[in-house]
Formats: C-alpha cells, sequence, structure tokens
C-alpha cells in the first residue's frame, strides 16, 4: 500500500530507521484503519440495536473492542517493538472483531440487520487484513475461519437453518468473490513490485535515478537513487531552492538556467555537473568532488509544459577515469618531449625523466642504477634519501633492484611488509615500503635499473599502465645508452680510419713524389734506350698509386655527411663538362649546340635535358669523374656518355658492354672491380658521395645494352629543354 500523502495523515507515518518504508507504509493504513474501527464499532453497535432494543448486543464489549483498538494505535507510538509486530497486531484485530460479531449475530438470530452487518463486516475486514500480506495466506486464513464462524453459529446458535442459510450464503459467496478480487490484487502488487525491484536494482547498478519537477506547484520528487547519489536518507523530500543547493556554486547558474529553459522554450538539456553545495540542509552529508549527468525533457500537455522529468547519474567514477587517462596521456607526451629534445644531452634528460616520474606515480624518490660485479650504483637521482644519491652504492644482494633483474618486466611492491620484504636486507638497508622498477638492457647485456620509490607503502595498488610507464623509461634508457656506446665505438673506429688515411696522405705520399722526381730526373738525363721502356713502366705504375692514394682519401673523406652551408646551386652541365675534362680524354665531347669540341680519340659525352642542382661542386664533380673513368673504362676509347635530368635527380649512361653478372648493385661494393688494374673503389665512392648528399644511387641497364647509373632524392630544378 502506497504512503497516505495528504497532510493530515502525516501524523500517522511512524518515525525510525528499524523500519522500512514499506513497513512504515504498513504501519500509516492500520493506525488509520485503527482509529477509524474504534469509531465505528460503537457507532454502528448504536444503528443495530436502535431499530430492535431487545437485541443482545452489550455496549461494553463494543467500547471495549474500540479501546483495544485505540491502545493498540497509541503503542504504536510509545514502543518500537510494537511498531515492528502492528501489522501482525493488526490483523489479530481484525480476527476478533470478526468473532466477537459473528458472536452477536449468532445470538441475535441472525435477525434484524445483523446478518447484513456481518456479511458487510466479513467483506471489509480481508482487505484490511490483506494490506501488506505478501501472499493470499493470511487472507485464505482469514476467509476461512470467518466462513467457518459464521457456519458454527447458524448451526449450533438459536436460528432456524432456513433462517441462517442466506447469511451463511452470503458469507460464502462474499469469501470467493474477495479472494478472487484480492489474489489478483497481490498477484498485480507483486508484479509491479517485481518490475520496480528490477528497476531499482538496475538503477543501483547503473547509479541512475529519476527525478520530476511540477511546475504549477514547484514541487521536486527524487527516487530513492536520486537521494543516494546526494547523500540524502530516503524520507528526505528536497525543494526546488534545496535541490538546486547540493551542486556546486559555478554550477547552480547552469542547471537554473536548464530548467528555466526547459519551462520557457520547451529545450531537453543533458549536462555534466558537480555536487558539493556551500549550504545544504542540517545534517545531510557533503558529497564535493562527485559528478553527476543530469538529463531532463519537458512534458507538454494542452501546448503547454506541465513538467520538465528526467534523471540523474552518478559518474564520479567514470570522471576519476577519464581524470587518470588524461594524466597518463598528459604524462607520456611530456615523456615524449623529454626525449625527443634535441638540445639535452642523456644526463639532462634522465633527471627530467625521473622528476616526471615521481610526480606521475607520487613516489618521493626516482632513481637510476649501474649494475657491475655484484654491486649497485646510483648514477642519477632525485629525493632526499641519503642512500638514494648519486655515486651511492651497495651490494646487489641488498638492494631491491636484485629482485627488479631478475623479472622479465617491472618490479612491483604496494606495501613491503604487507608483502614479506620486513626481514630483507633491501628493506632493512633502504626501508622503502613501496618500489617500482624495471631493468636497463644494453645490446643484450643487463646495465642497470631505473626505478622509483617511497618510505611508505602505498594506498592503491600500481596499475598496469604505471608499470607500463616506468617500462618504458627502462626501454628509452637502454636505447640512449646504447646509441652512446655505438657512438662511441663509431668514434674510435673513425679515429683509427683518419689516423690510417693521414698514413696514406703523407707517410706513403711523400716517397711516392721522391719517387716520381727521381724519373722525372732518368728522363731529363737522357737514359739509354734500353732502359726507357722501363722508366715508362715506373712511370705508369706511380701513376697508378697516385691514383689509388688518390681514391682511398676520397673514399675515407669523401663520405662524410655534408652540412647545409656546404650546399649551393650549380648547373649540371658544368659540372659535367669539368669533370669531363679532369678526366684527361682525347675528345671531350660535343658543346650545347652540338658542335663537335674537338679531341683525338672517339669517346663521346652528351647532355639529354639542362638541370641545376643544390650540392656540393666539388664533390658531385668527384662522383662524375668516377662514372666517366667507368664508361671509357668498360666501354671503350669509343663510348658515348650521356648525362640527364630526372624529375629529381640526374643520371649517367653509356653504351658500352653493361653489367658483369646478372646483379648490377654489386659494381658499389668496395674492391668490385671487373678489369685487372681498377681497384674497385671508384663507384664505392660514387656511392658514399651520393650518401653524403642524403641521395639515392642505383644502376641498371641501359637502352643501349651499356650501364646506366640514376641519382635520386636530389633538389632540382629545371633550366631549360633539352640539348645534346
Amino acid at each position: 500500500m502506497s504512503d497516505l500523502a495528504w497532510p493530515p495523515f502525516s501524523i500517522l507515518r511512524p518515525e525510525g530507521e528499524e523500519l522500512s518504508g514499506e513497513q512504515q507504509s504498513d504501519v500509516q493504513a492500520y493506525r488509520l484503519l485503527g482509529l477509524l474501527g474504534a469509531v465505528v464499532v460503537p457507532v454502528f453497535g448504536v444503528l443495530l440495536v436502535a431499530p430492535d432494543p431487545q437485541a443482545t448486543d452489550p455496549m461494553w464489549a463494543r467500547l471495549g473492542l474500540s479501546a483495544l483498538l485505540v491502545g493498540l494505535v497509541g503503542a504504536s507510538y510509545t514502543s518500537g517493538a510494537v511498531r515492528r509486530r502492528f501489522a501482525v497486531w493488526a490483523r489479530g484485530a481484525c480476527y476478533i472483531l470478526m468473532a466477537w460479531y459473528c458472536s452477536v449475530a449468532t445470538l441475535n438470530g441472525f435477525a434484524g440487520s445483523y446478518d447484513m452487518g456481518l456479511v458487510l463486516l466479513y467483506g471489509i475486514l480481508p482487505f484490511a487484513v490483506a494490506i501488506g500480506a505478501r501472499s493470499m495466506r493470511p487472507v485464505w486464513w482469514f476467509l476461512g475461519s470467518g466462513l467457518l464462524a459464521g457456519t458454527v453459529g447458524a448451526a449450533f446458535g438459536p436460528v432456524r437453518a432456513a433462517e441462517a442459510l442466506p447469511t451463511v450464503g452470503g458469507l460464502a459467496t462474499v469469501a470467493f468473490v474477495e479472494g478472487v478480487v484480492i489474489w489478483n490484487q497481490l498477484d498485480a502488487r507483486e508484479r509491479l513490485e517485481r518490475q520496480n525491484d528490477l528497476f531499482r536494482r538496475a538503477q543501483k547498478l547503473a547509479n541512475i535515478g529519476a527525478w520530476e519537477y511540477e511546475v504549477s506547484s514547484g514541487e521536486v520528487f527524487w527516487t530513492r537513487q536520486v537521494r543516494e547519489i546526494h547523500g540524502l536518507p530516503e524520507d528526505y523530500e528536497p525543494t526546488a531552492e534545496e535541490a538546486v543547493a547540493f551542486y556546486h556554486p559555478e554550477d547552480q547558474p547552469v542547471i537554473q538556467g536548464m530548467i528555466e529553459r526547459a519551462i520557457e522554450e520547451e529545450v531537453p538539456f543533458d549536462r555534466e555537473l558537480r555536487l558539493g553545495g556551500e549550504a545544504l540542509p542540517v545534517g545531510h552529508e557533503q558529497r564535493e568532488g562527485r559528478w553527476v549527468r543530469a538529463r531532463g525533457t519537458p512534458q507538454i500537455e494542452a501546448g503547454e509544459v506541465t513538467s520538465v522529468r528526467g534523471t540523474f547519474q552518478d559518474i564520479t567514477e567514470r570522471k576519476a577515469r577519464e581524470h587518470v587517462l588524461e594524466n597518463e596521456r598528459e604524462a607520456l607526451r611530456s615523456m615524449y618531449r623529454i626525449t625527443a629534445d634535441r638540445e639535452a644531452g642523456f644526463e639532462e634528460k634522465a633527471r627530467r625523466l625521473i622528476d616526471l616520474g615521481r610526480e606521475h606515480l607520487g613516489l618521493p624518490y626516482g632513481f637510476l642504477t649501474r649494475i657491475t660485479d655484484e654491486t649497485q650504483e646510483i648514477v642519477f637521482a632525485s629525493g632526499t634519501h641519503p642512500l638514494l644519491q648519486p655515486g651511492e652504492s651497495c651490494p646487489l644482494s641488498r638492494s631491491y633492484c636484485r629482485n627488479t633483474i631478475q623479472e622479465d618486466r617491472s618490479l612491483v611492491v604496494q606495501d613491503a611488509v604487507a608483502e614479506g620484504w620486513a626481514g630483507d636486507p633491501a628493506h632493512q638497508t633502504f626501508e622503502l615500503g613501496a618500489y617500482v622498477g624495471a631493468q636497463i638492457i644494453v645490446e643484450g647485456e643487463l646495465y642497470g635499473t631505473f626505478c622509483f620509490a617511497a618510505e611508505e607503502p602505498r594506498e592503491q595498488a600500481f596499475a598496469g599502465r604505471e608499470r607500463v610507464f616506468v617500462e618504458l623509461m627502462a626501454q628509452w634508457a637502454s636505447y640512449e645508452l646504447g646509441q652512446r656506446r655505438a657512438k662511441a665505438q663509431l668514434k674510435r673506429q673513425n679515429a683509427r680510419l683518419d689516423s690510417f688515411a693521414g698514413l696514406v696522405a703523407h707517410d706513403l705520399r711523400n716517397p711516392l713524389n721522391v719517387a716520381t722526381g727521381r724519373l722525372r730526373l732518368a728522363r731529363e738525363e737522357r737514359a739509354p734506350e734500353e732502359a726507357r721502356s722501363h722508366l715508362a713502366a715506373v712511370d705508369r705504375s706511380l701513376s697508378r698509386m697516385d691514383e689509388i692514394i688518390e681514391d682511398v682519401l676520397t673514399l675515407t673523406w669523401g663520405g662524410q655527411d655534408i652540412g647545409p652551408e656546404e650546399l649551393s646551386t650549380h648547373g649540371l652541365a658544368a659540372m659535367a663538362e669539368a669533370s669531363w675534362d679532369q678526366v684527361g680524354t682525347d675528345q671531350v665531347g660535343t658543346d650545347q649546340n652540338g658542335a663537335d669540341k674537338g679531341g683525338a680519340e672517339g669517346a663521346t659525352l652528351q647532355f639529354e635535358g639542362a638541370c641545376r642542382l643544390r650540392c656540393n661542386a666539388e664533390r658531385v664533380q668527384r662522383l662524375l669523374e668516377n662514372l666517366f673513368r667507368n664508361a671509357i673504362e668498360h666501354g671503350g676509347d669509343t663510348v658515348t656518355v650521356r648525362v640527364g635530368a630526372l624529375s629529381d635527380g640526374f643520371y649517367v649512361e653509356d653504351d658500352g658492354a653493361g653489367f658483369p653478372g646478372d646483379d648490377p648493385e654489386a659494381v658499389f661494393e668496395a674492391g668490385y672491380s671487373s678489369s685487372d688494374e681498377g681497384t674497385g673503389l671508384g663507384l664505392s665512392i660514387v656511392e658514399s658521395i651520393a650518401k653524403a648528399h642524403g641521395w639515392s644511387l642505383s644502376a641498371t641497364q641501359s637502352e643501349a645494352g651499356g650501364a646506366r647509373f640514376e641519382v635520386t632524392g636530389v633538389d632540382v630544378e629545371a633550366v631549360g629543354s633539352a640539348h645534346s
């Protein structure tokens, strides 16, 4: 039975936390029926006795019943035990009333109005018994006992059977009809309660509750779940002003404005708001820091908004997750900015990452260690712990890191004492209550660890994303240390290579120059005829040695990266002509108008498209010289060499014999040569110069069957139409 909402009946509603809402409604209803019965019983008796003054119907008995009902109602106000059992005792009072009236009707032979009064009372009391009942059992018991009492009175009382039969038949009819009616009511109520229970469970699972605001009266209705969201007791009914006061001061105008727009402009709303009002009703729980999603829809009747209905959903957990994820994203962005800073060195980056990790994880100590020979040394650190400072060291057996390096992933300790570390040497040495660390691996070998810690246990367990955060820092350290080691090794190799190049440039070239000078003097002294052939052979050998030295020096120093300040714009044709002249062929090709430039032999240079390149002219000319020499050496004195522009570079091709074998790219390998006199360094030099510019070099067969080399990735500027 629902609550009696009319204000005068509020005095009948019991107070106290020992009763549920349903029990309070039952007590309220039985109090009302008890008071009505206390008045009706004596009045009804007077009405029945008036037509028949000889009737056996003592007024003292009716007054006694009336006093019983009043006393029962009064006791429910003074005793919690009575309130808890009030429904059961009220049903007992119904049995007493039925038994008494059945006895009075029997004594009066069901005469006058007693038979109708008995049937009427029998028809009323079962509904009182059904109040708060969860099944038909108490109703069937009452209907059965009432029918039995009437039948016994008719059979053994001072009344003839013919006169009692209509009364008994009326009782049976009432029992059947009321049984069906009450059964249907209880069944419908049970279904409704089941649906309401499922609805309440769904609301609780979703942390959602319904609300309504009546425009005409200004009343606010909240479901139980809405009250729970706002930290209110079940029976609290807020006013419109109080409902708004539960929200954060900055959000109060927002919700007021949404309600006004819904009423005036028929606009629904859906907004996330913060709880935490400053002026809440006395004794109500402050819900600062909690979030709700408020949704509302205007209800329109006859063209006017009569109410606004909606829902409140507690989204505090979702907002907390969003906050955590946003902090995680910001921490990762900060980590990226630190690691991508090209101006900062490894030490500065490591210190900044340690500070970032301390702030993100909420741990006061952060440190990076180096582990060698069973010893842990602190390399970088942040925090005030005396043993976790740069330069401090301890045996690995007395550190937390000895377990970290045994894990495939990060080691986490939320509460060292609770997790069995109390007697461990690491805990006795450092007295850390919380710890998370990951190992640093450099080139497959253990370097050390990246760790964070605190002296006090951590309130919350380390989340998976926090472990990944530390592991990412350790992986970064692994990469950076690996790069530093590789750069140091490369620097040492370059130093040895420079030393070798210096040896070639000075220690070999000086005696070579001496030998060349002596050869020149020998020729000037007019050596005998038989010695001239030997001198010519020596001259060729010395020239060959000089070329080899030049190639080695070019390969050593010419492949070094070229900076932007070393680049300028040059015409491809001009650089090619200068290189062709340097190669020293007897015929240097044709000019831009196609006219023969002259020459002794048939090697020819042609142009197919002019362009300008952004490059280092000296190195590009060296590149072209090597390609031209390669074409003449393998194509013969009559070879035709073509230089042309591409959309992103240029090419050099000839009509010679092409590449030996099936892999043209093999010609770029140092030492590769198809000639007995070649060093195999020429095309390696070409590749190194291209790479120094950041270009790509490829080899393929030309349309004429010779060799074709393409240089791409070049900053090219076209200057005119093709010419040869």
